[in-house]
């Protein structure tokens, strides 16, 4: 329930923001990057940062950051199982229940260092990943917020 009133809450205050279309999406699209990657809880608050150097909607990248801060473990198994597919090499993660917090950040700095690692595997599916939800996010949320704005807004209520 208290997930629901959160996601609830966050969408009104989306909606309501009086920026235009461009900076909510590109707000929301900035904001949800720091998800693909293990950020030590930080991710909403680079999102803000990154928003601010970009003149994106700081508000709409928080709403981005928390977004993606509730399903991490399933944006991390995507990162190993694009990047693995990119590389065509075996990933020791093969279900969303061996994702570890832990591992991300060490194989993420391993990836970092060593080209022949997990973490490099990771990475490589994090960037991929990245990008592409990047422009799918921006797209949806500028059409979203273009075109049925109040819509939304008052179903929501």
């Amino acid at each position: 329930m208290k997930i629901t009133r959160t996601v609830k809450y966050n969408l009104i205050r989306l909606f309501r923001l009086k920026s235009g279309p461009h900076q909510v999406a590109s707000g929301v699209t900035i904001g949800f990057i720091p998800s693909w990657l293990p950020t030590f809880g930080l991710g909403p608050v680079l999102s803000v940062g990154m928003a601010r150097i970009v003149k994106a909607n700081t508000v709409s990248a928080l709403v981005g950051g928390v977004m993606g801060t509730f399903i991490w473990p399933l944006l991390f198994f995507l990162n190993y199982q694009v990047g693995s597919l990119l590389l065509d090499r075996n990933t020791k993660v093969t279900e969303l229940d061996e994702v570890g917090y832990i591992d991300a950040i060490e194989h993420a700095y391993t990836g970092i260092v060593s080209s022949h690692s997990s973490g490099f595997i990771f990475l490589t599916g994090a960037m991929c990943n990245i990008v592409i939800s990047s422009i799918l996010i921006y797209i949806m949320v500028y059409v979203m917020f273009k075109t049925n704005r109040v819509r939304i807004l008052n179903k929501i209520r």
